[in-house]
């Protein structure tokens, strides 16, 4: 009589060694043995053993598109390579399938009677292509050969914790809702019960929102020295910021740091005591953060003269800093342009910073230290006047690596304007540039007077074109009260939605 439980191993191995033979032919016996293996769980998992390594891959694949989780679960358990890259598979988490692979990693753990017997280290639940399916997905066959599969294998690496071995779990967290969803939740407590044998490395946190629990809480998980990116893309309060902060201070391997949007609590206002007090600790973090190369701030209420603070502890040269809609010193500014950690600096956003009731001389300070590493500048929303305009065009001129700048909503004249072009002449590797329209195409109520405009700005044009050949270049209007539009010049005009 015919046995489908001796046919499987028969045809696991006659397509193993199909494997080796014939690589450009469709593997039809492969298919077959996992069409049946699927429809058979309890031969599935006692064929494991004797699977080809090459056969798991595109088993699991079947398994994770048909939601078969009993088969997940042992395929996770058995699996033969050193990491395992699920959450590539994912195109939006699911807690039914993350059960199943959070299951076959216990059964993994708990194989002490057979060590060395599974190889897997890592579990990588990030969203993110990998390039080990890449020799499965997509391809009629799902053949690769055993050697290329060797070579792409990722580093991993074993760590220990107490004398054990352990298993470590990648992912990344970005948080849209106030309150941890199912998934994250289930996640969480299976990896606090599990953390002498797991490790989970978080490489991205972001907070989309003010979460309705301490955000400190997620530390007892993650691990805070794998965090390289901290984002707070949401409108915290200083209340909020403050009970993470002694977390930043763990973030030892942090590279990149964006706040927007942090601000004092109204129930605060006039109690000047305890925004001190709640600044200071959050600054008071800020020295353990060595590493980081790209810093952005936009909005923050806390580095009006303490500039200083957050910045002089920094060991690493910064690559980006973007000080955006902040309220600066002079002090603050005479900090940054001696600032030692901003002589590699490569991007520089200072946008919204009003420089009309500071020092003129600061910002040309500052881009001398710049000249041989600034890339991009944006300086847009500066209130930046014709009489400040000069004291930096001497150290811009010199910035020959710049590819970009941005001087939208500043108050300059056409004669302010054709000057700063006329310093542009050396900045041949400039891409795209963005200026005001000159005060001159305002008519008495503010209003683009459209004959003004298009004259004012072709002649700008003609005189960038004659001093060099521009790429992208525009000319923008305030916008307009009326439309809410702005008018632009880009070798052509368009004038803003009230004049169409």
């Amino acid at each position: 009589m015919f046995s489908l439980k001796g046919f499987i191993p028969l045809l696991l191995s006659t397509a193993s060694a199909y494997l080796h033979v014939r690589m450009s032919s469709p593997p039809i016996l492969e298919r077959l043995a996992r069409k049946s293996l699927l429809k058979n769980e309890a031969l599935a998992n006692a064929s494991l053993k004797q699977m080809p390594k090459a056969f798991f891959p595109p088993l699991f694949i079947d398994a994770f598109k048909g939601n078969q989780t009993n088969i997940i679960r042992a395929l996770v358990a058995a699996w033969p390579f050193p990491c395992l890259p699920v959450g590539a598979l994912m195109k939006t988490p699911k807690l039914k399938t993350l059960k199943a692979v959070l299951g076959g990693l216990d059964l993994l753990i708990n194989q002490k009677d057979q060590p060395g017997s599974c190889k897997l280290q890592e579990l990588d639940l990030r969203d993110a292509q990998h390039n080990f399916w890449n020799f499965w997905v997509g391809t009629e066959d799902g053949v690769c050969s055993p050697d290329v599969i060797s070579e792409t294998r990722p580093v991993v690496y074993s760590p220990r914790r107490g004398g054990k071995q352990v298993v470590t779990v990648w992912m990344n967290l970005s948080l849209k809702t106030r309150r941890l969803s199912k998934y994250l939740q289930y996640f969480y407590r299976w990896a606090k019960l599990r953390r002498e044998v797991v490790q989970v490395m978080c490489p991205k946190l972001e907070f989309g929102v003010t979460p309705l629990y301490n955000p400190l809480m997620l530390l007892q998980v993650f691990e805070p020295s794998s965090i390289e990116e901290f984002t707070v893309s949401a409108r915290w309060n200083l209340r909020t910021l403050v009970k993470i902060a002694p977390g930043l201070s763990q973030m030892k391997n942090l590279q990149k740091i964006l706040l927007n949007g942090i601000s004092v609590p109204f129930e605060w206002f006039g109690n000047r005591t305890m925004v001190n007090q709640c600044i200071t600790e959050i600054i008071y973090q800020i020295p353990e953060l060595k590493k980081i190369q790209h810093l952005k701030l936009n909005d923050v209420c806390f580095l009006n003269e303490r500039l200083d603070r957050v910045l002089r502890c920094m060991e690493s040269s910064l690559e980006t800093l973007s000080i955006t809609r902040c309220l600066l010193s002079n002090a603050d500014m005479s900090y940054l342009s001696q600032c030692p950690s901003i002589h590699k600096l490569k991007h520089l956003d200072l946008s919204g910073v009003t420089f009309l009731n500071l020092d003129h001389l600061l910002l040309g300070s500052l881009l001398e230290r710049l000249t041989a590493t600034l890339q991009t500048l944006q300086l847009k929303g500066c209130m930046i006047m014709d009489f400040q305009i000069s004291a930096l065009l001497p150290a811009l001129s010199q910035c020959t690596q710049l590819i970009e700048v941005n001087f939208l909503k500043n108050f300059l004249s056409v004669a302010s304007i054709r000057k700063l072009l006329q310093h542009t002449a050396k900045l041949t590797l400039l891409t795209r540039e963005l200026y005001p329209a000159p005060d001159e195409v305002y008519d008495d109520f503010g209003d683009v007077h459209p004959d003004r405009f298009s004259q004012h700005c072709s002649e700008l044009m003609e005189t960038l074109r004659a001093i060099r050949q521009p790429k992208e270049v525009c000319f923008v209007s305030k916008r307009c009260l009326d439309c809410r539009d702005f008018s632009v010049y880009n070798m052509e005009t368009t004038l803003c939605s009230c004049w169409q």
